[in-house]
């Protein structure tokens, strides 16, 4: 790895993100870290610095900001970053009614799930291009494939970054600048998740995939140019005989699934 690659990573500070640099600077990758200034990305640099031989920074931005994607840019450029590795994993959840989800919290939805991941990729796109081979991770949810009650606008907010990458990708791998879509089942990120995966069935248990896991294998698949990433075996035979299920079939499975959960007062983030 060059002395002055990095990689960035958005939404460092949660369980994926925090994996995902865990992963990287394990692989050597320098870092750029990216989060809210309450989550106190700094903690992790300094983690960071003193357990890996990497260099390691971080910036606190609010990425729902018009302003966000030139200041992380002109980061890169004042401290002379590489970068060939963005990983987009910034995101808001939705784990209630559609009439029950407030239209700012929504909207903000949308700018940290969709935009920041455009705009951003916009901003670093001149210098991704500048690498003989340099890849994109944009995180999608196993989620964006369906229509799901209870998570209306983010699962349409997780296709939209599915379908938004693999066009991207058709685009801009002739650059040699790879655009991987990742899409988790449910992760087992923190001990609330836990508490509400517990009381699911065994099977529903079987797909869940530690966040660790999650980035080890989506880091091996990404660096060979993989364009669609699901990370779990058995999450990978579902999908792939999902499309062999009739519609009809599949609204009644997802809308019993939602019964099983509301009944507990929980649904399980997608």
């Amino acid at each position: 790895m060059e002395n002055n690659t990095y990689a960035i990573i958005t939404g460092a500070c949660g369980g994926l993100g925090t994996s995902f640099a865990l992963e990287c600077a394990e692989r050597g990758y320098n870092l750029l870290l990216v989060d809210l200034p309450a989550a106190h990305p700094e903690k992790l640099e300094r983690f960071l610095q003193e357990n890996y031989p990497v260099r390691v920074k971080s910036i606190a931005l609010d990425l729902t900001a018009p302003e966000a994607p030139a200041q992380l840019l002109q980061r890169v450029r004042n401290e002379g970053m590489a970068v060939s590795l963005l990983v987009n994993n910034a995101g808001l959840p939705q784990n209630d009614f559609f009439e029950n989800t407030d239209s700012d919290y929504m909207r903000k939805m949308v700018e940290v799930n969709c935009i920041s991941y455009v705009s951003l990729t916009s901003a670093l796109l001149p210098d991704l291009k500048k690498h003989p081979q340099s890849h994109i991770i944009n995180v999608s949810s196993l989620g964006g494939f369906y229509t799901l009650p209870r998570k209306t606008c983010y699962s349409a907010t997780k296709g939209f970054v599915r379908q938004y990458s693999q066009a991207l990708n058709m685009e801009i791998n002739r650059y040699g600048v790879h655009v991987s879509s990742l899409c988790p089942g449910p992760m087992t990120t923190n001990i609330n998740n836990y508490m509400l995966h517990r009381d699911l069935n065994w099977f529903s248990q079987q797909m869940l995939v530690h966040p660790r896991e999650v980035a080890r294998y989506t880091m091996d698949k990404a660096l060979k140019g993989k364009e669609i990433i699901i990370p779990g075996r058995l999450n990978r035979i579902l999908h792939r005989f999902s499309s062999a299920i009739p519609s009809a079939i599949s609204k009644r499975m997802i809308i019993n699934s939602m019964k099983q959960l509301d009944k507990k007062g929980k649904v399980s983030p997608a």
